[in-house]
């Protein structure tokens, strides 16, 4: 099975317009176009495209918006995302292996029907998942370069199994109107719930139906009539009939990032990064790596020398410290840390001691840590978001950084190496300390459902129900592990919305990252879509604020790609404005 799915890949690859300049040399694979239209070629297929969304969707801190900004750890290329240098406009921005899943869609539901071998309804199931990843690919070009080709150079969405180097691209209009076809094509045929983790269902078509609508409710040329009507049907169909379709939101926030929960009955759907063959490569992800702080470099000066409190371990990740929340995280967007349990569940601030032969540290330095006062398991480094460290810390055995001498040098690149450290992706069973995690990564959850349900309602001017489904996300966000009965009341009191007046869009974007802060890569899609994202950025972002101008709202076409058309007229005019 591996080796028929990395033929698949290659294939694809192979024979799409937009792909990287060693693909121009290959030869298609051996493997026929006929290969779809048997029982393994199908299932192979599926299997291939649910590997690719590991790549699709293992972004991870939304950096270049007004959740994270650069530590000086980043190079320039990674820089330029966040600062909206004119590097950005060489920058391969991704896009191109888009169309090589797509090519595969199409493939599958092309040459499927001529599978004579399979029981028809498991086939139209793999059409459904087909259209619905098809449907999640478009979705993800549209939003990023605006206009992208329908027509992959043998027809609108069909099967190309020829290398092709001319490129049309179709408006944002149809593109939409493509990917809600395949959509509501799809969503019949879906199953209510799937035993096998990471498969599509029909929540997941119900999700993305409604976020899909959204989106183009607010974009100025695409936007249809009813579109926010749309999008509140289809959220509300998925959360009224949440028991049918297998969801629920979790009972604490607090267990929906950690380990073990990825395929609980709130996830919509996840990338499964596992060993699993079935799944194809095995592939993993750094995503926690990047917002690590550098834990690693705190020192404790003791009669042997210079010790690491807390050295490099499994518990505590990888730390690169790349990106770095913005103060606007810290202080606005998570200004109530009391009643709302999402900055605890999102954000670390204090690590203990991990000094232990198993991570390195000698005897004898354990001993003068011992002798020092600081075992393996206290507290050895604690952040405070005050400038000023308050009295009742005098005398402490461990570090403490406060926001004022660690975190942030406004107007340069931030040189910290201890910050709050979102730990949603910690992953403490990677096979070594260095490796990169297998853990699942969240591409949709219920809790997301409730907000494209709120903002389609506000959009129509129905704020007051639109509390109906703000307030459950705040309610269970209020809840902690050990509450008693009156604990629980207040805080859900406290965080209770009971005037309308209050939901804006400003609102909504302030909720989602409480919620979402950092999760799938889609700050920035939520900041484009709601016409934001030069304000906030400007605002809130110090390393993205001077560069970051209107056309930033699209990213620009990789060069690679335009450098593989053939036609000098349509190459001239194929990059978005401002990047030439």
């Amino acid at each position: 099975m591996k080796k028929i799915i990395n033929k698949l890949f290659v294939l694809g690859l192979s024979v799409l317009l937009i792909s990287c300049n060693s693909m121009l040399e290959e030869s298609p694979s051996t493997l026929t176009p006929g290969f779809f239209a048997t029982a393994q070629g199908l299932e192979a297929g599926l299997n291939s495209l649910y590997y690719q969304l590991r790549n699709v969707y293992r972004s991870g801190a939304s950096t270049g918006t007004d959740e994270f900004t650069m530590t000086d750890a980043v190079n320039a290329t990674e820089a330029c995302v966040n600062t909206y240098s004119n590097l950005l406009n060489s920058v391969n921005a991704g896009g191109g292996w888009f169309f090589s899943h797509i090519n595969t869609c199409n493939g599958i539901l092309e040459k499927g029907t001529a599978v004579t071998d399979m029981d028809e309804t498991r086939k139209k199931v793999i059409f459904a998942e087909t259209k619905t990843l098809r449907a999640l690919f478009y979705f993800q070009l549209v939003q990023t370069f605006g206009p992208v080709p329908l027509d992959l150079g043998s027809g609108k969405l069909v099967y190309n199994s020829k290398f092709n180097t001319l490129s049309v691209r179709d408006p944002v209009s149809e593109v939409y109107e493509a990917i809600i076809n395949d959509l509501e094509e799809a969503l019949p045929d879906l199953p209510d719930k799937n035993d096998q983790k990471g498969r599509i269902t029909k929540a997941t078509a119900l999700h993305f139906l409604a976020k899909v609508y959204l989106t183009r409710g607010w974009h100025n040329e695409a936007k249809q009539t009813n579109d926010y009507a749309d999008a509140f049907r289809y959220a509300n169909e998925l959360i009224q009939n949440r028991a049918t379709y297998g969801k629920e939101l979790q009972q604490s926030y607090a267990l929906v990032h950690a380990e073990g929960h990825e395929d609980d009955t709130e996830t919509i759907l996840n990338a499964q990064c596992t060993h699993d063959i079935e799944f194809g490569l095995t592939y993993g992800h750094s995503l926690a790596w990047v917002v690590t702080a550098g834990y690693e470099n705190v020192r404790l000066d003791i009669s042997t020398g210079s010790v690491a409190i807390v050295p490099r371990c499994m518990e505590y990740q990888r730390p690169w410290r790349m990106y770095i929340p913005t103060k606007w995280v810290l202080y606005e967007a998570f200004n109530d840390k009391v009643n709302d349990s999402r900055w605890d569940g999102s954000f670390r601030m204090m690590w203990e001691c991990r000094a232990s032969a198993e991570n390195g540290i000698s005897a004898a330095n354990i001993q003068a840590l011992a002798d020092y006062g600081m075992v393996y398991g206290d507290t050895a480094i604690l952040l405070i978001l005050e400038d000023v460290i308050p009295p009742q810390y005098a005398g402490k055995k461990y570090k403490i950084f406060t926001a004022a001498n660690n975190y942030y040098e406004e107007g340069a690149k931030h040189t910290p190496y201890m910050f709050p450290t979102l730990y949603k992706y910690d992953d403490t069973k990677r096979y070594a300390i260095n490796d990169v995690s297998m853990r699942p990564v969240f591409i949709a959850r219920l809790a997301e459902t409730y907000l494209i349900a709120a903002e389609a309602l506000i959009m129509q001017g129905k704020k007051q129900e639109a509390l109906d489904y703000i307030n459950p996300v705040r309610k269970r966000a209020a809840y902690r592990e050990g509450m008693s009965a009156s604990e629980l009341a207040d805080a859900e009191q406290a965080m209770t919305i009971t005037d309308p007046n209050v939901l804006d869009i400003d609102f909504i974007l302030a909720e989602r990252t409480r919620e979402l802060c950092g999760e799938g890569g889609m700050r920035w899609y939520d900041l484009t879509r709601t016409h934001k994202l030069v304000e906030r950025v400007r605002q809130y972002n110090p390393e993205g604020s001077p560069n970051i101008q209107d056309f930033h709202v699209l990213r620009p076409i990789p060069q690679t790609q335009i450098d593989l058309m053939s036609d000098e007229a349509q190459k001239a005019a194929y990059q978005n404005e401002g990047y030439n």
